[in-house]
Parts: structure tokens; sequence; C-alpha cells
């Protein structure tokens, strides 16, 4: 049995979503697949055809000594929008050894607001990725804050989806790379007195030999139903294992409007 993927929020922002169809059935949809790889790192963006609609996000992750895997939905959060997202990769490369996903808001025109260069910029960095996110998280501290100010007085829309958990709204960022192999989540949480605050991080360092450990982030209530239902994909690669969780997750999607969809992304390490 793979251990169970604990919980790190409950995000109802759409900024990173993940995975490929479902271990033992077929999508009714054609697969299109783009590689680009850069040395021993491989980014794989899977488009599966369809119209569904996205409320949150999802994000699966892998750590272990042998790699690392992350796997997004494609559905990003656009204030201003109607509605507010459109679709777009959420795995974005720094460097050779350093990629991220937004998981929130990524960027607002109107206010001059992105944390894609902020991030990239941190990947670029010196130091260890774990070094490289505690920079990113004090520099986009103020950033977030001045977005989340701007969308509880100006985005209600926007508002709207990152509060429909009743659960305080998240901003996040994933930075996986390697070698070694890491996945570190930077968290932004709002607080008491309704301002973004930095939150506790995640981080996981595979070693040699050490099994894998996941992380889900996101609308992730329909991951351990399917994957109880399905206890065959537990035999799969990490990658085929999370794609599985991934489609699966969003399969059973019956909220509307929905809150997790397609297209998805898988990166490799």
């Amino acid at each position: 049995m793979k251990p169970d993927l604990p919980v790190i929020a409950d995000i109802n922002v759409g900024s990173s979503e993940v995975i490929n169809e479902l271990a033992g059935s077929r999508s009714p949809e054609p697969l299109r697949a783009c590689v680009v790889s850069s040395h021993i790192l491989w980014l794989f963006l899977l488009l599966i055809a369809g119209t569904s609609t996205c409320r949150a996000t999802l994000v699966l992750t892998a750590c272990s000594g042998d790699g690392v895997v992350v796997a997004a939905d494609g559905l990003l959060l656009k204030p201003g929008g109607s509605p507010p997202s459109v679709k777009g990769c959420k795995i974005m490369q720094g460097t050779d050894t350093c990629f991220f996903s937004i998981v929130g808001v990524r960027d607002i025109q109107s206010i001059h607001y992105d944390l894609v260069p902020l991030a990239a910029h941190a990947c670029k960095g010196k130091g260890t990725l774990i070094e490289r996110a505690n920079s990113f998280e004090k520099t986009a501290l103020p950033e977030v804050r001045r977005a989340w100010t701007h969308i509880k007085a100006h985005e209600p829309a926007t508002y709207a989806l990152m509060n429909q958990s009743g659960q305080p709204a998240h901003f996040e960022v994933i930075f996986s790379g390697g070698p070694p192999f890491t996945v570190a989540i930077v968290q932004y949480t709002e607080d008491s007195s309704g301002n973004m605050a930095i939150d506790n991080k995640v981080v996981d360092v595979g070693t040699f030999g050490s099994p894998a450990v996941y992380q889900r982030i996101g609308a992730s209530e329909n991951v351990p139903i399917y994957d109880s239902q399905h206890p065959e994909i537990e035999n799969l690669l990490d990658v085929d294992f999370l794609r599985s969780l991934l489609v699966g997750a969003i399969q059973l999607e019956s909220r509307k409007p929905k809150r997790i969809g397609q297209p998805i992304a898988i990166l490799q390490i």
C-alpha cells in the first residue's frame, strides 16, 4: 500500500492541477503529448480534449531517492475574466534544476502583479532548492499581500472562488528539482486579520534508497475516494500513479461549477 497523501490545503484558487488518464481505463478522447527535454529533466504536457471548467486546483507530488514527479491541471485563475480562469500550463521552468507551479492568483494585469518573474528569479539564485524557496517566500510576501488586498476590494468573483470552502484563502508555490531531488512548498494563508501571512513550508528531500513521499495540494477530497475504489493503481510507478489519481479525481468531480479540470501537465525529474 502506498502511504496516504497528506492534505496541504483545501485551496479554492485555480493555478495548479494534475495528471493523465485513469489506470485500467481509457479516456474517450485521444491524448496529445508535447515532450520538452532538458538534460535529465522531462516535462510532459498532456492535453485531453474537453470543455471542463475549473474553479479550484489540485497538485500532486512524489519525491524519492529516484526522482520527483509533479502533476497539475491547466486552468489558471485570472481575475477580471468571466469566468476568471483560462487554460495554460501551470508547471514552469526556471532553470535546468528548478521548476515551479503557482497555486493561487498568478498575475493581475491591472495592478502589475506577477509572481512568475519572482519565482523564476528565485530559481536562478544560489544555494539549494530549499534556500531558493526560502528567498522567494520572503521576497514574494509583499506582492501576495498586495494582490489579496486588491482581490478583496475589487474582484468579487475571484474572492468568492478563493473562499469557496469557508476556510482561509491560500496562495502556494511548489518548487521542485534536483539533484538532490526536492519538493519545497511555500505557503501563504489568510490570517485572523484578513492579511496574507507566511505559513509552514512543506519540504521533501529524496535520499539514496528512500521511499517516495507524497503530497496533495488543493481540492483533493476526490483523491482518496478514487484511490480506495481502484487499489490496483498502487502497483504503478509514481508518474502513472499520480496520473491516475489526478484524472480519477477530475472524473469524480461533481460540484458545479467544477473546481478541477483539464488539460493536465506532468513533470518527471
